[in-house]
């Protein structure tokens, strides 16, 4: 089953794989500027929308039919192209804008007995809109 998707990655779970996410928080903003002024509080202005920002926390584990090493470098590769795409959770874009990666972190802690390969890896992945 298909959870969601960011460009050629998708997050999916079925009986022999699982590549999904366990947190997701997000961040909207607002742009303002504070104009000075004499003997009153500054004035404030409404500039517009921010662009939203997002934290994903992803696990990618051996044992449910992940490569974690090479997850990892796909999307490593994307966040150094400075790829976006649209983010697709649940059937429906996360917003109009398309997603940029901007910074990926993996840490590993579990490593093949025999080859030492990764076999579980945790990823943090921070994105923002694209506009």
């Amino acid at each position: 089953m298909v959870i969601g998707s960011w460009g050629d990655f998708v997050f999916e779970v079925s009986g022999s794989i699982a590549k999904t996410f366990n947190e997701l928080s997000q961040k909207s903003s607002g742009r303002w500027a504070e104009h000075e002024t004499i003997n009153t509080a500054p004035l404030s202005e409404f500039l517009g929308p921010g662009l939203d920002e997002l934290e994903i926390s992803i696990i990618f584990t051996a044992m449910l039919g992940v490569d974690p090493r090479k997850s990892y470098e796909d999307l490593r590769a994307a966040v150094r192209k400075g790829e976006y795409y649209p983010l697709i959770l649940g059937g429906l874009p996360l917003s109009d804008n398309l997603w940029r990666f901007t910074e990926i972190s993996g840490v590993s802690t579990v490593f093949g007995p025999r080859d030492g390969g990764i076999m579980w890896m945790e990823l943090g992945v921070t994105a923002k809109e694209y506009n």
